[in-house]
């Protein structure tokens, strides 16, 4: 409808995030395992960075085969960006209950930062229209997104 607002991503994720640290807060305080709660912070970040991560790989590649539009992709990847950054900003955000978890904190934050630059490097070459370096960033990309899945999955 004219002049109705549309809900962006970050809105929704926002929410989403809100409701997830709810949810996390009220199973420490019912006496869960604060280390646990922390891991599942971690898997729940992860998870969230590799599903963007998985869609901006899909729409960079859809774009270099011809079966999707460059201005489609570039949208689609710059949401995926913004998600990306999301999850990370949120899992920073969170308190490692001890110390023995700054191990699990740096091993995520490193993933996440890593599937950030991977994304962001997307979304750059696909801007330039750069079929060449888009090819070398959905590599970098895969990477970062199999590192992902393989720590969410080590966490859980």
């Amino acid at each position: 409808m004219e002049g109705e607002v549309q809900q962006g991503p970050s809105v929704g994720r926002r929410a989403g995030a809100a409701l997830g640290a709810a949810v996390l807060l009220g199973a420490a305080a019912c006496g869960a395992d604060p280390s646990a709660v922390y891991r599942d912070s971690a898997v729940k970040a992860l998870e969230g960075s590799l599903s963007e991560a998985r869609t901006a790989e899909l729409a960079g590649r859809l774009w270099l085969t011809g079966r999707s539009t460059h201005p489609l992709a570039v949208v689609v990847v710059r949401d995926s960006d913004a998600g990306v950054g999301a999850d990370t900003a949120w899992f920073e955000e969170q308190q490692p209950p001890r110390p023995l978890d700054d191990v699990v904190r740096g091993r995520t934050t490193d993933a996440l930062d890593a599937a950030a630059s991977a994304v962001q490097s997307v979304r750059i070459a696909l801007d330039r229209s750069d079929t060449r370096a888009t090819r070398a960033a959905l590599d970098e990309l895969r990477s970062a997104s199999s590192d992902l899945e393989a720590l969410a999955e080590e966490l859980s």
